[in-house]
């Protein structure tokens, strides 16, 4: 299903994408978005709060890794 903003106008096209890499719409429920504007590829919507407690969880997990593979060697 594909996200629609209510208004048309102008902006809706670029709705939510700065410079066209980052993509945050606190509107937009969805975690991974489809890159419009290079015409392949996905990232990440930034305004959901799953996505920063994933990126948190990941760093989390490399740190813990991190220090596990510096303890054994």
């Amino acid at each position: 299903m594909e996200y629609k903003p209510e208004k048309s106008n102008e902006k809706s096209h670029n709705h939510g994408w700065i410079a066209g890499r980052i993509y945050f719409n606190r509107e937009d429920k969805r975690i991974i978005v489809k890159r419009s504007h290079s015409g392949f590829g996905y990232t990440m919507n930034l305004g959901n709060k799953w996505t920063w407690v994933f990126n948190i969880i990941v760093i989390i997990l490399a740190v813990l890794f991190a220090v596990i593979v510096a303890r054994v060697f």
